[in-house]
């Protein structure tokens, strides 16, 4: 007998294409009366239908940005990252996989038929995309004939093969093309803690990694620390110590943002910091953070006192609710500090940008034919770093806040409305109640922190 033959519903299930027919028989299956093998087939056959309909999302993804005509080309990533609810990031990667999609067609038509699974195919994008598109697609037509079987990695290893194949000057190419891509990023990890994670030229990454061994060895020898851990607190100290300064190693200046200097910035109720409860604080720019680390943080902090807003947990005011600025376009430095406290990030849903690096825009347009003090108020400014205040100016995207709520609401160019709710200070059940919010610059230098608060009700 056949594997076929003892198998039949496993052996239907694999010759099948990934369309509507398929789904609907796979969702009408029951999974505990069908045996092993028609298991394994079930899991191969989603896949097949996940692989055709990123396909087919691609090419939604692609029809959209052929109608985005003039200025709104650039902005349907933000389009795209409201409605879905992820970062402007991961939308952009949608995105531009789906326009490289429609110009490596063979990509498309494997994934759409469910040869190729959606990370095969990102592999062969990202693997061919600093190509010309005639040696882009020479290097395809080598490797997808075998793409189905082979991993990722050896995708990746194909594409590459195949590439010094057809162009000698590649290895430049790619040298350049990873060269650009260099970066700095923080990825938030469990339990306080978080990477940094740096892709730099080797030599350069040579040189960190070096300065880093060179201050970890400089401890005392009966220090107790793993040489992990004090390479770690090597590379903190290097830049608490520019924090600290205020200055490059070089002396220059760092640049202030809304008249203040580079800092870190911690959001924690009073109660907590006394050790009366343990609450999670906020440490802005990451998430939360535990009562006992906030404390730690916290120790020689300066703090300014501000006020919650009961009803949406927002930074409110200090001793009234509104701050003005004194007849002016350009909000003074008391109510910038407000208006970034209250939105800690830019208020375009899901973008991260921490409010201190934002622009602070009006929320209704600054009319120069109108009263300054009746348009640059606490209401009407909210912050927005620098992107999505070109969307709003190029009438883009329409923004309007709720005061009763503290939500703004936007309204895209489809006219899908998207809220962003507000950056509530509050824990679960305490809204209103006394605390502190502190802005420190680093740890370990008595009164450089910065410039904190405390939280309460608004004062009468």
């Amino acid at each position: 007998m056949t594997w076929a033959e003892e198998h039949p519903l496993a052996a239907a299930l694999d010759a099948r294409a990934p369309d509507a027919d398929l789904v609907a028989e796979l969702d009408g299956l029951d999974l505990e009366l069908v045996d092993d093998a028609a298991l394994l087939e079930i899991v191969a056959a989603y896949e097949r239908v996940i692989s055709s309909a990123t396909a087919r999302q691609a090419e939604a993804l692609e029809a959209l940005s052929a109608r985005a005509l003039g200025e709104r080309t650039e902005f349907v990533p933000d389009e795209v990252a409201a409605r879905l609810s992820v970062s402007r990031r991961a939308a952009e990667r949608k995105v531009e996989h789906a326009l490289a999609l429609d110009v490596l067609r063979p990509v498309r038509e494997a994934l759409a038929v469910g040869r190729l699974d959606a990370r095969k195919a990102d592999a062969l994008v990202r693997e061919t995309d600093h190509l010309a598109t005639p040696t882009a697609l020479a290097v395809l037509a080598d490797v997808l004939p075998r793409a189905e079987g082979r991993t990722v990695p050896q995708l990746r290893a194909d594409v590459r093969r195949a590439e010094l194949a057809h162009d000698d000057e590649a290895p430049q190419r790619r040298l350049a093309a990873a060269r650009a891509e260099r970066c700095v990023r923080l990825q938030p990890a469990p339990d306080a803690m978080a990477w940094i994670r740096a892709l730099l030229p080797a030599e350069d990454a040579m040189t960190v990694m070096a300065a880093v061994d060179a201050l970890a060895d400089a401890s005392p020898p009966d220090d107790p620390r793993p040489i992990d851990a004090r390479r770690a607190d090597a590379f903190t100290d290097t830049f608490r110590a520019v924090l600290d300064a205020g200055a490059a190693p070089d002396g220059t200046p760092l640049p202030t943002r809304h008249g203040r200097r580079p800092h870190l910035e911690l959001i924690v109720a009073a109660s907590t910091l006394a050790g009366l409860d343990e609450d999670p604080a906020e440490l802005v720019g990451y998430g939360p953070i535990p009562a006992a680390v906030a404390r730690e943080v916290a120790r020689e902090a300066e703090w300014r006192a501000v006020a919650l807003d009961p009803a949406t947990g927002e930074v409110a005011a200090r001793s009234t609710r509104t701050y003005r600025a004194t007849d002016a376009y350009r909000p003074g430095a008391a109510l910038a500090s407000l208006v970034v406290a209250r939105d800690v990030t830019c208020t375009f849903k899901g973008c991260r940008m921490p409010a201190m690096r934002c622009d602070l825009d009006h929320i209704v347009p600054f009319d120069p034919g109108a009263p300054p003090r009746d348009q640059t108020e606490y209401d009407n400014l909210h912050a927005l770093c620098r992107h999505h205040h070109r969307m709003k100016t190029l009438g883009l995207a329409d923004p309007s806040r709720s005061t009763e709520t503290g939500e703004t609401r936007w309204v895209l160019p489809t006219g899908h409305v998207v809220d962003r709710p507000p950056a509530s200070r509050g824990t679960p059940g305490s809204r209103g109640t006394p605390g502190s919010r502190g802005t420190p610059g680093s740890r370990g230098t008595p009164g450089s922190r910065g410039t904190p608060g405390s939280r309460g009700t608004p004062a009468a």
